[in-house]
C-alpha cells in the first residue's frame, strides 16, 4: 500500500509542475503582448510627429492666455539664439527635403530663415516663425544634382515680437550642401 500513496503525490508533484510551467509561459505571453503594445504606440507617436509635406512649420511652444498668440514667451534675452550648421545633406533631384530648422523658444522675437546659394540663388525661405517653432520639411525652389555645394548661405533675419516688428540683428552662416542619390 506504500506504493499506492506515492504514486498519487508524484502525480500532484507533476500537475504542480505543469501548473507553474503554464504560468510562466502567461507571464511571458502578457509581457510580450505588453512590449508589442509598447512598441506600436512608440511607432505611432513617431510617425505623427513627421510632417506633411511642404515647408509649415510646427509650433513646440506652450499654450497660455497671453496676448502673443497663444505663446509663452519669456522675456527678452539679451542674445538671439540660432542653430548653426556646417553642412545640410539634401536629396538630389528632388524638391521636398527634410531639414529642422527652428526659432528655439527662448527667442523673444520673429525669425525667417533664408537659404541661398553662393550666388545669391534663393532656393527658400521660411514664413515668419514664433518662437518655439519648428520646420521639419521644406520644398525647394529649385532641385539640386548629386554633389557638393559650398558656400550656401543660411540667413536669419530677426524682428521683434509685437505689433511694431522692429528689425533685430541678423546673421548668416556658410555651409555646405551635400546632395546625394
Amino acid at each position: 500500500m506504500a506504493g499506492n500513496h506515492e504514486a498519487p503525490r508524484a502525480h500532484r508533484s507533476k500537475r504542480k509542475r505543469q501548473a507553474v510551467s503554464q504560468r510562466i509561459v502567461i507571464i511571458c505571453l502578457v509581457l510580450l503582448l505588453l512590449m508589442a503594445v509598447c512598441v506600436i504606440v512608440w511607432l505611432a507617436n513617431r510617425n505623427n510627429s513627421n510632417p506633411e509635406s511642404g515647408s509649415k512649420a510646427e509650433s513646440t511652444a506652450q499654450a497660455s492666455q497671453s496676448g502673443n498668440g497663444g505663446l509663452v514667451v519669456p522675456e527678452r534675452p539679451e542674445m538671439i539664439d540660432i542653430t548653426a550648421y556646417e553642412s545640410l545633406e539634401f536629396k538630389a533631384d528632388t524638391l521636398e527635403q527634410s531639414v529642422r530648422f527652428d526659432n528655439p523658444l527662448q527667442n523673444n522675437c520673429w525669425l525667417v530663415i533664408t537659404l541661398s546659394m553662393e550666388d545669391g540663388t534663393v532656393l527658400w525661405k521660411s514664413e515668419e516663425l514664433q518662437p518655439g517653432q519648428v520646420v521639419r520639411s521644406i520644398t525647394l525652389n529649385q532641385t539640386l544634382s548629386a554633389g557638393e555645394y559650398n558656400n550656401a548661405i543660411l540667413s536669419y533675419q530677426h524682428w521683434t515680437y509685437d505689433a511694431e516688428k522692429e528689425p533685430l540683428n541678423g546673421a548668416e552662416t556658410i555651409v555646405t550642401l551635400k546632395v546625394v542619390q
